[in-house]
């Protein structure tokens, strides 16, 4: 697959099923291999705009995720956390629905255990943040294509090994709903929320976040999380 942006042609990274194995609920139940999704990574719209995102160690991505299932299983992405970036808190994240829906999954582990996880509903426009020291997964929930964007630091490797751990992350989504990962042990009961715009973002449901780059210290959050606090829990309040 491929993506036209401003007469530039983007290449993807395709995620297969069964590069999923590790992290699926039913395994088993993958009998032909397919395109999961598809990642473009490192997206622009004109040089300058390119030369402004590295200079402010950002990266600009566009997810592709066709609808599917495996097994009862609805599709999704592998899920990773990311790594620390200032004392006690990771680097944080955020994303926007382009097109169709989507399911962000998200869990804190505290000293091995899940202490928090929210399901975040979210449909074209919304946007949604992922809090420092949160794990996420996104999973396409409809029979229509899923496209989402966002916004990351540049310069750190995500970490896969704790969803390939416990194959997957602690709540499955399936054509019966939710259902319980109980590779986790005990784990917090699942809070649902719809996607919430915090107002310090100053950004509207009908604007695309790609307009950011134009003032980039509104994106400052992913490289320095502690001076945002309040903003990720109005987030999530």
């Amino acid at each position: 697959m491929e993506l036209e942006i401003a007469g530039r042609i983007f290449k993807a990274s395709v995620r297969m099923a069964s590069d999923l194995l590790p992290v699926l609920a039913y395994p088993e139940e993958l009998k032909n291999d397919f395109p999961a999704y598809y990642m473009f990574r490192e997206v622009y719209y004109s040089k300058a705009d390119h030369e402004k995102i590295v200079q402010h160690r950002l990266r600009f991505d566009i997810t592709v995720i066709p609808p599917a299932r495996i097994g009862k299983e609805l599709i999704k992405t592998y899920g990773h956390y990311h790594p620390e970036v200032e004392e006690g808190l990771s680097y944080t994240e955020i994303y926007e629905v382009l097109e169709g829906r989507a399911i962000y999954v998200l869990q804190r582990a505290v000293d091995g255990k899940i202490d928090d996880v929210i399901a975040v509903r979210a449909e074209k426009g919304d946007k949604v943040i992922i809090p420092p020291n949160y794990g996420h997964v996104t999973i396409n929930p409809s029979n229509k294509e899923l496209k989402m964007a966002n916004w990351v630091c540049r310069d750190f490797s995500s970490i896969y090994e704790p969803y390939a751990k416990y194959r997957g992350a602690c709540y499955y989504y399936t054509e019966e709903g939710w259902i319980k990962n109980g590779r986790y042990g005990e784990i917090p009961e699942l809070r649902t929320v719809d996607a919430k715009i915090p107002k310090e973002l100053g950004i509207k449901k009908s604007e695309e976040m790609y307009t950011l780059i134009k003032t980039p210290e509104k994106l400052e959050f992913l490289v320095k999380p502690s001076k945002f606090m309040e903003m990720f829990e109005e987030a999530y309040d």
